[in-house]
């Protein structure tokens, strides 16, 4: 046994956890794919006592949120503590149904008088476009449930930060859930027809903390959080800097979308964020690309995905991103645990070159447990899947995911390039990029589970 490997798995799946049981692993030797040819290895798979401590990514116990800013990213919440008794408020609707105007207005009212603290008590609540200002402070009770009015045709999402048009900046902001992942509040994304779902949406903020909360997808369009530009002009726009995302989960994610998606930000902080399905960090300049913005500073730590896509996606679009820190990404069951794609040049990019990410971006930490069948693939990147996995994909004839977003609007069984496929498990990383990161050497990439055609590093031949 190589007590080394063991002590990398506990560091990288449970971090803090006092918990864990006594387990064993063998290294995995290397496995790599170049120009169409497979060298195939196998390794012993590990006792399964870390696997069932999965779920305490976002366990505040055992994964507390950092306590200030990592490698200068991240917002701590310092700047809503200790208000007066007159700036504390519990959240009293006197209406029944959508309840959003009455909190909107709460919202206004304390942020016009230089802030507050708004205490959401224990219930269930219809929310739609609360509208946060700055100064403000939200504690949502545990045993809670926020659902949405699904009468109208729009865009749907719980809470915008700054992200409409003209948004003034909306700073020092902080919302929290209270409560074990078992009993803090739940933001239930439910779909009406096929439109856009989010439980946040950032833009023109600056200092903001969102912790601890449980999001419950059903396979819906949009990241549940989501940074985006605010346009000031044509050429340039608003971008959200010093966030921190904390100890949230989300399950039901689709294919293309999941937990967070950063198109643009500064000094942003994710951390211990668990996500079933989809993407757990998506990280694509694709609507900064208009502006020539993207990410500068992000942090990513203690992150998993399970039978979805990938935990940690990056695709730089036609933008020069800063850099990408990535420690401890795990996925358990999905295809990949970190898929790096080269940038391209779309119509609208003001741009007119391939993007990148900044040279001094890296990644340490990285598992994959390998399934055969529990791992969700976009139908265009099967291309890209060794022959020896193709019968688990029950090649030529998929099974598409029929409520993905993805596949909404198809034919039974029709396939477009995004629909989404069931299937094994690929490889730790899919790296298909020409721009300079620095990956861990392989011996140091975990391989586990279901290993038979499965690699470590997956590199597309050009």
């Amino acid at each position: 046994m190589k007590k080394s490997v063991l002590v990398l798995l506990y560091t990288i799946l449970i971090a803090t956890c006092n918990c864990a049981k006594n387990g064993s692993l063998l290294e995995a030797s290397e496995n790599v794919y170049d120009k169409g040819q497979v060298v195939e290895d196998k390794i012993d798979q590990p006792n399964d006592w870390y696997l069932d401590n999965l779920d305490l990514t976002t366990d505040l116990e055992h994964n507390p949120s950092t306590t200030g800013q990592v490698e200068s990213a991240g917002y701590d919440g310092s700047k809503v503590e200790n208000f007066s008794k007159d700036r504390i408020v519990t959240f009293s609707p006197k209406g029944e149904g959508d309840v959003s105007d009455e909190l909107n207005s709460l919202v206004d009212k304390l942020s016009k008088d230089g802030g507050g603290k708004i205490i959401i008590p224990s219930g269930e609540y219809i929310f739609q476009r609360i509208n946060l200002k700055s100064n403000i402070h939200i504690s949502i009770e545990s045993g809670t449930t926020l659902k949405m009015d699904n009468s109208t045709r729009w865009k749907q999402m719980f809470f915008l930060l700054g992200s409409e048009e003209n948004s003034p900046l909306v700073e020092n902001v902080k919302i929290v859930g209270l409560g074990t992942p078992e009993t803090r509040p739940k933001l239930i994304l439910q779909r009406h027809e096929n439109t856009f779902y989010r439980a946040f949406n950032l833009g023109h903020v600056k200092n903001v903390l969102i912790k601890n909360f449980t999001i419950v997808d059903n396979l819906t369009k949009g990241a549940a959080i989501a940074f985006n530009p605010v346009e000031i002009d044509e050429d340039s726009a608003h971008i959200p800097e010093n966030v921190t995302v904390s100890n949230v989960s989300l399950s039901g994610g689709s294919v293309g979308y999941g937990l967070v998606q950063t198109n643009v930000g500064r000094n942003i902080l994710l951390e211990n964020l668990h996500c079933e399905g989809g993407v757990t960090c998506r990280v694509e300049a694709h609507n900064g690309r208009r502006y020539d913005l993207g990410i500068y500073n992000l942090v990513i730590q203690n992150v998993v995905n399970k039978d979805g896509k990938a935990t940690v996606l990056l695709q730089p679009h036609s933008v020069e991103n800063g850099r990408v820190l990535v420690d401890k990404a795990v996925s358990d069951g999905s295809t990949w645990t970190l898929f790096i794609k080269e940038g391209f040049v779309h119509k609208e990019s003001k741009r007119k070159k391939k993007g990148s990410f900044d040279s001094s971006s890296t990644f340490k930490n990285i598992a994959l447990i390998s399934s055969n069948n529990r791992a969700t693939l976009s139908y265009k990147n099967f291309k890209y899947v060794p022959e020896g996995l193709h019968s688990l994909y029950k090649n030529p004839n998929f099974t598409p995911i029929a409520d993905d977003a993805n596949n909404l609007g198809l034919e039974d069984r029709e396939l477009s390039n995004e629909s989404a496929v069931k299937g094994a498990s690929v490889a730790v990383v899919f790296i298909d990029a020409s721009y300079s990161i620095t990956l861990p050497d392989e011996k140091d990439i975990i391989l586990s589970g279901k290993t038979d055609h499965r690699l470590k590093i997956l590199r597309t031949t050009k």
